[in-house]
């Protein structure tokens, strides 16, 4: 038979490579590589992701001049016919534009040596996934069917032949690889009592806290009996004198307790940083308890120490919440920067022992800059993680009222348009300006009332016992300050409804993290 010779055109090749989901293990097979096109291809389209070496590809070539011509751009091959190719380690990932009249036989050949989970990619006749007629094309047919496998037809894709061709991409199933110790552990209790992220810590929902320990019981006993079996493993390969570092698996753990301390780590970082935990701590206090996470891989995660943690969390959450919201007073009604915009923030009333009293208005304007200094882009990265604080501190103001609709995600969406003004968040409608400005826009004015009241306290703005009592028993000199701040009915709102409006920061902090229906 007249040797078939094809090289593959360059917009074959390239539609081929795009078919492929990048990046590929390593090494990559072209069986029948002739003059590496498709090799030549992959550098170019997966150039982004990766630098490929030439010994990261293997060929294969039956024609000794093509072969030598491969060898000589640094390539490596390995076999001359692929047909007689049986590698003991399979390839999992494999490029080809086999001979068309053997191309099904040439797949079959690379699905078997192909790993599990791995890919190939193949240039076919048409004929032989239009046309199965015979056995041999019947078994590649379902072969392919029982992959995951995608294929796209061509006219006219090779020089000097008007032959149809199928572009083939399929993933081989990955097969279940069992470790009975890690299986045995999970049967008995990893299945059983599998953690739910919650706000436990806070809300000492017992019953999670104690899935969570077992848990965690379960995964050191499971990594324990698996370093113990790894280390009998190596004692044994001992015995095998010159081959001992050949068998011998090494591994990054020097002791168990390396292993406990790194389980340790893993599991405090998970409690601390879950999501819903997340919510409620502001950029600061994050930061802090970053710093903590290594001391705490030194630390068992049992009860005694979680409530530890519990109470040293509570204590710096409701000490940094007070810190937290006047820390967003202090940025709204600052008015040593912008000066001739940000004097538009408050308005003045006569408060409670002092003439320098003020409350924030609907509208804030606060310095932020959300667009690169050079080109002037929106790069709204840049200003996520302080709106994200703004808006913790109003989750814990709003004591779960409205539903949580996500800052990251309204920024992420207003980046992807364009947009940056007229932002609609949870507490807010935000316009950003070039000129380094963030204006917002109060949507629920009861929230902000309880800003200014909360804030008006702690800053000796107003009484310590504001709201306590009826209009009509306070003495005149209260009276003038409810009647400058608020008036009289809105004050009597606030007197009715004072379980809300006139909450401490523990408080707030008990109902952080609910929703309310």
């Amino acid at each position: 038979m007249i040797e078939q010779f094809y090289p593959t055109p360059p917009d074959t090749a390239a539609r081929l490579m795009a078919m492929l989901d990048l990046p590929l293990q390593l090494p990559i097979l072209e069986p029948s590589a002739g003059t590496g096109n498709l090799i030549e291809a992959l550098r170019h389209t997966d150039r982004r992701w990766t630098r490929y070496d030439d010994c990261d590809f293997h060929c294969i070539e039956i024609n000794l001049e093509r072969a030598a011509s491969l060898r000589g751009k640094g390539l490596t091959v390995i076999w001359s016919d692929f047909l007689t190719f049986n590698p003991i380690i399979p390839y999992g990932s494999i490029i080809m534009n086999p001979p068309f009249h053997d191309g099904a036989k040439h797949l079959l050949k690379a699905l078997s040596v192909l790993a599990d989970g791995g890919q190939v990619a193949a240039i076919l006749n048409a004929e032989t996934i239009r046309n199965p007629f015979s056995n041999e094309r019947k078994i590649l047919l379902q072969q392919l069917e029982d992959a995951d496998y995608q294929c796209e037809f061509m006219q006219d894709a090779f020089d000097g032949t008007d032959v149809e061709i199928a572009l083939i991409h399929a993933k081989k199933k990955a097969s279940t690889v069992r470790c009975e110790t890690f299986e045995n552990f999970k049967r008995l209790i990893v299945d059983e009592h599998k953690p739910e992220t919650s706000t436990a810590l806070i809300h000492g929902e017992e019953d999670n806290i104690k899935r969570d320990i077992l848990y965690y019981q379960a995964t050191v006993k499971t990594a324990l009996k698996l370093f113990d079996e790894l280390n009998a493993f190596n004692r044994m390969c001992k015995k095998l004198d010159d081959v001992t570092e050949i068998f011998e698996m090494k591994n990054s753990f020097q002791s168990a307790r390396d292993i406990a301390k790194r389980i340790n780590g893993a599991f405090w970082t998970r409690l601390l940083y879950s999501e819903e935990l997340a919510r409620l701590m502001t950029g600061d206090v994050q930061r802090n308890y970053s710093s903590k996470i290594r001391q705490m891989r030194e630390y068992e995660f049992c009860l005694e120490n979680i409530l530890q943690l519990k109470m040293d969390l509570v204590k710096n959450l409701t000490d940094n919440l007070d810190e937290a919201i006047m820390k967003v007073w202090y940025n709204f009604t600052a008015r040593f920067h912008w000066r001739d915009e940000q004097s538009k923030n408050v308005h003045y009333y006569s408060g409670w022992k002092t003439n320098d009293a003020f409350a924030v208005n609907k509208k804030v304007i606060i310095p932020l800059y959300a667009f690169s200094e050079w080109r002037q882009e929106l790069e709204l990265y840049r200003v996520r993680s302080q709106l994200e604080d703004i808006e913790k501190v109003f989750n814990y103001l709003d004591n779960g009222r409205t539903v949580d609709s996500g800052m990251a995600n309204k920024l992420e969406v207003a980046q992807a348009q364009g947009v940056s003004r007229g932002i609609d968040t949870k507490f807010f409608e935000v316009d950003l300006y070039k000129k380094g400005t963030c204006h917002l826009k109060f949507k629920d004015m009861g929230l902000l009332k309880k800003f200014n009241i909360y804030c008006g306290k702690k800053s000796n703005m107003l009484p310590d016992d504001y709201g306590r009592e009826p209009y009509h028993d306070l003495d005149d000199e209260h009276k003038a300050v409810v009647d400058s701040f608020e008036g009289k009915d809105s004050y009597q709102e606030t007197f009715a409804r004072k379980d809300f409006y006139l909450q401490s920061s523990n408080q707030l902090l008990l109902t952080a993290g609910e929703v309310k229906t």
